[in-house]
């Protein structure tokens, strides 16, 4: 069967791998993007909304590549052969765990002077078994599986050994015990048994009675009760079955169809063709063949649709002649483009029913459903995979500052230096400031931790995040949060260099060309200069000018703040010189001065624009989409620089609603 499945996942692969295409087209170009392998975020986030499962298989496979600054870039989404086997394991556990029948465990007791016995008495509230014999209690095991056996025993110690019990099922003995307990510290001994369903039988029974009158000794074996646990591998129904197996798949073809038909659409994100379900009805036929359950079919053929290329994968599929004209997708492609833009999983209900009734053929009915996804919880995914890529703070979690040089630094104020940018951008996605303002806004989002941090008053609601004013004329907008600084500096101190390319590269969109072979960095340079001068002789050379005369201003601006984000007026005994000069003539004197000069820079809209539709397709700009970006930047800037505009505008784009067609491609 694992054959055939993986046969089934290499020849699938081959048919929707005419899919990739090439950067060719006129002027009027939407681009094509290659077949789309979602990323660990994207198949985490499917499989539980698919699903409903907490697993996360995707945490286990390798780290996705990035490119352009994303990590859901098509090109860069490989795939091998550790991933392929990684996939098969994810999909079976994701497979057995949907049809899992669960059953809850229970506990049975049964006190021993109720229980029919060969031999003995009642003693107080036990049984006492004064002559070796049995005590038997009859129960009715609903579900085969591993029980717990109890028994609450003590013995009257006589002789040289202790009183031995027996614990049997249906006469088979499961363990014998040496009672060494007294009437005044009874023990309750237990055994983990494989127990079948029906009618059984546990016995408990006495070996070696012992009695000697002469010396008045008496061995006896004290029962108070027997207790049935079980079965141990069962907890409450996760109710996913249930969503799934929506009729009696015992009733005939009709109705795996329909589950397999249900299923599958919504795992692959389009309807199935008649020959696929029917190719899939054919491993449950297969799997009953052999023997097993129709659930064990209906498994295996969950775990077919969970291994094929068209769930690992986003494939748009040419049909029709071939051509290399652009064409529009589908209503169902632009679904699956719409819910991995904004949610980064798969499209919904209301998504699925858009695409069947021709909704998202139409800018405006695309536009009403963005509305919609930005309102609903599952747009965290954009604030966490977009601006987290954008602004650098994921890589906050693996940045490790010098620890005897920044001792205040600990994962407390990591997480919270993230979590503030992430606020501070979601503020700006679910108001309607205007996106620049990024750049000079006189607020951020602070806990207690943080604001001691950044010497504000405590808002005094813990780790809870609130909106808070900030007073320091020092600290407005991006180039001044802590988390960015960080990220950008090196773990002993700060990099003017890194700092402004990240400014260039992801504010501007001016990124500086990678250096020259053989240029040398600042190690030959004087070391008792400061930091700035030693940049500024390392600029003098010619093959560097060029390159740092911007990014190194820019960097210089957001100097007045150390490797971690706090405030500094001198390095190393050096005063810190804040000022910089753009090459179109502008200066400024620190952060906030150079955030208020980029504030009505056009390319910042533009930027942002670039950024954002990159994100939004999964393949980096080209030349040929110059047109767009100029077209989308311009409606951006028109609408007031409003990010849930240009989210928007950029899923009613011609890139994002069409793609170029190619010649000889797959039907």
């Amino acid at each position: 069967m694992r054959r055939l499945l993986l046969g089934n996942f290499l020849m699938l692969s081959t048919l929707v791998a005419g899919c990739s295409g090439d950067d060719a087209g006129s002027e009027l170009d939407p681009g094509r993007v290659t077949m789309h392998r979602l990323n660990r975020v994207e198949y985490n986030n499917t499989v539980r909304d698919l699903l409903g499962t907490q697993q996360r298989p995707a945490d286990d496979f390798p780290t996705d590549n990035s490119d352009f600054g994303y990590d859901n870039i098509a090109d860069s989404l490989s795939m091998s052969t550790i991933q392929l086997e990684l996939y098969e394991r994810a999909a079976e556990s994701l497979a057995e765990e949907a049809m899992k029948i669960l059953v809850p465990s229970t506990t049975t007791q049964f006190e021993a002077e109720k229980l029919p016995a060969t031999s003995g008495g009642m003693n107080g509230d036990a049984w006492n078994l004064n002559s070796n014999g049995s005590l038997t209690a009859t129960m009715n095991v609903a579900t085969a599986g591993e029980y717990i056996v109890s028994v609450r025993a003590w013995e009257r110690h006589a002789g040289s050994e202790y009183a031995k019990m027996d614990v049997a099922i249906d006469g088979k003995l499961v363990k014998t015990f040496d009672i060494k307990a007294t009437s005044g510290a009874p023990e309750v001994v237990t055994v983990n048994v494989q127990i079948a369903a029906g009618n059984r039988k546990i016995e408990v029974s006495f070996l070696n009675d012992y009695y000697d009158q002469a010396a008045s000794q008496d061995r006896n074996l004290y029962v108070d009760w027997i207790k049935v646990t079980g079965p141990l591998n069962a907890v409450v129904s996760n109710g996913i079955r249930d969503k799934i197996v929506t009729c009696d798949p015992t009733s005939g073809d009709a109705c795996l169809r329909t589950i397999l038909g249900d299923f599958g659409k919504r795992a692959w994100r389009r309807p199935l063709t008649e020959a696929e379900v029917t190719e899939l009805l054919g491993l449950i036929n297969k799997v009953k063949a052999e023997g097993d359950s129709v659930d064990r079919g209906i498994e295996i053929a969950l775990r077919a649709i969970l291994l094929s290329p068209h769930f690992i994968f986003r494939p748009e599929v040419e049909v029709g002649e071939p051509s290399a004209a652009p064409h529009a997708l589908n209503g169902y492609e632009i679904a699956s483009r719409l819910s991995y833009f904004i949610w980064s999983s798969m499209p919904d209900d209301e998504l699925f029913a858009a695409a069947a009734d021709g909704s998202l053929n139409d800018p405006a009915g695309i536009r009403a459903q963005v509305d919609r996804m930005l309102a609903d919880p599952k747009a965290q995914a954009l604030v966490e995979n977009f601006a987290g890529q954008w602004l650098h703070t994921r890589a906050l979690d693996s940045h490790q500052p010098d620890y005897v040089l920044f001792p205040e630094f600990d994962d407390k104020l990591r997480v919270a230096m993230r979590i503030e940018s992430e606020l501070f951008f979601k503020e700006f996605l679910t108001t309607d400031i205007p996106m620049n303002d990024m750049l000079t806004a006189d607020f951020t989002f602070v806990n207690d931790r943080l604001a001691e941090y950044y010497g504000v008053a405590p808002p005094g609601t813990g780790d809870e995040f609130v909106r808070v004013q900030l007073n320091d004329p020092n600290r407005r907008g991006l180039f001044t949060q802590s988390g960015i600084l960080t990220v950008t500096s090196y773990p002993r101190r700060t990099s003017p260099v890194k700092r402004g390319k990240w400014a260039l590269t992801q504010i501007l969109c001016d990124s500086p060309p990678p250096p020259p072979p053989g240029v040398e960095g600042l190690k030959d340079i004087d070391p008792t200069a400061s930091l700035r001068e030693r940049l500024e002789m390392h600029r003098k050379n010619e093959p560097c000018k060029s390159c740092h005369a911007t990014m190194d201003q820019l960097g210089f601006g957001m100097e007045q703040f150390d490797a971690i984000g706090k405030p500094r007026t001198e390095d190393q005994g050096f005063p810190i010189d804040a000022t910089g000069t753009l090459p179109t003539g502008e200066k400024f004197n620190g952060a906030v001065e150079m955030g208020q000069v980029l504030h009505d820079d056009a390319r910042f809209g533009r930027c942002v624009s670039t950024h954002l539709l990159t994100y939004a397709l999964g393949r980096g700009m080209a030349s040929s989409d110059d047109p767009h970006l100029d077209q989308i930047a311009a409606e951006f800037q028109g609408s007031g620089y409003k990010l849930k505009d240009l989210i928007a505008i950029i899923a009613t784009s011609e890139p994002f609603r069409t793609r170029r067609g190619e010649s000889g491609g797959a039907k």
